[in-house]
């Protein structure tokens, strides 16, 4: 798959995060956030939003969101600390590492997938998390980004940049080589499921060859006559046979 170039991605409006940062186009900020659990968390048969549900913002105020799920259509309150707001379809605000590991290893991500959070160990700094794919191994890996004393940003000290969004173009590059390469944004559940495909029932041809027509001694003939690339298997000759010699038998014994 072709490699995705973050400035190609359509950008929101960044409200808590310094220009230093991010460096947003100008477009109205479009409110988006992901679901960080499944809510209402106590029902076990039937969940309003689930993890990973992509979510349009309608309204918020201190402790509670007015939210809608792109992909059922359901809307519900929810409380802020179950969701995450999305900036730059990249940058998701406020989540831990174990909130990051768990969308990027939801079925819609691959290899190469990522996310910017707040590092939790060093308050002020960033961390990247990547999901990596090595052979049957599934992970995510995280990656801290430090900070020089002007604000640019850096994985590699010899790579620095002065925003994040400049940080994301330049891993996203196949030219960059197989270290922290990034190949889109988290992805969210933001469609209807559609069904699962399933393949087309093979037509059989109804056979026109009657067995009933045919004596047992015709059979046999044909069983003797069988070498080794015949259609019938060597099992089900040898079950024919079988069945020929307990059917004289029994005749035998009557």
């Amino acid at each position: 798959m072709g490699c995705l170039i973050s400035r190609f991605w359509p950008r929101s409006d960044v409200h808590r995060l310094e220009e230093t940062v991010l460096l947003p186009d100008g477009a109205s900020g479009s409110h988006t956030a992901v679901a960080l659990c499944n809510f209402p968390s106590f029902r076990s048969d039937e969940h309003t939003i689930c993890l990973g549900d992509k979510l349009n913002i309608i309204s918020e105020d201190d402790d509670m969101l007015r939210v809608c799920s792109t992909s059922t259509g359901n809307e519900c309150f929810i409380p802020h600390t179950y969701v995450s707001k999305v900036h730059d379809q990249w940058f998701f605000e406020g989540i831990s590492r174990r909130n990051a590991e768990q969308l990027l290893m939801l079925p819609q991500n691959y290899s190469g997938c990522f996310l910017i959070r707040e590092s939790q160990s060093f308050p002020g700094l960033y961390s990247l998390s990547v999901r990596q794919h090595s052979g049957q191994m599934h992970t995510v890996l995280h990656y801290k980004i430090y900070q020089l004393h002007n604000g640019w940003f850096y994985i590699q000290p010899n790579h620095p940049f002065s925003t994040l969004s400049q940080l994301v173009d330049y891993y996203s590059r196949s030219s960059v080589g197989s270290f922290c390469h990034l190949t889109e944004p988290c992805r969210l559940h933001d469609s209807i499921p559609t069904a699962a495909h399933s393949p087309s029932p093979v037509a059989a041809q109804k056979s026109n060859f009657n067995w009933r027509e045919l004596s047992t001694s015709m059979i046999k003939r044909q069983l003797k006559g069988m070498d080794q690339e015949s259609l019938v298997s060597e099992g089900l000759r040898e079950t024919m046979n079988a069945y020929f010699y307990l059917a004289e038998e029994s005749s035998l014994e009557d």
